[in-house]
């Protein structure tokens, strides 16, 4: 039997409890209470879900790229960019 060691993608805590299942993946929840997570999986069947992609997407699009480029690289829908970057404009 192989044991993983999940930690909190925002503290880095082991304070982690499972938080039932979705689409057959098991979501997790921090049990800090100072950490901001409500919950997580470890692995995402949508990488525009992912943690930090948003950062991602702001950080090219200052560095130039476009939304075709920026959804071809990291493997997302061009509607998630498009999404971010007006969220990000007001």
């Amino acid at each position: 039997m192989i044991m993983i060691q999940v930690k909190c993608p925002k503290c880095k805590g082991a304070s982690i409890s499972k938080n039932g299942t979705e689409s057959g993946k098991q979501r997790y929840i921090c049990n800090d209470k100072n950490c901001k997570m409500k919950s997580f999986m470890l692995d995402y069947t949508y990488n525009g879900c992912e943690p930090g992609i948003n950062e991602k997407i702001i950080a090219m699009t200052a560095n130039s790229s476009g939304i075709s480029d920026i959804s071809r690289v990291l493997q997302i829908s061009e509607d998630k960019v498009s999404r971010v970057l007006k969220k990000r404009q007001m």
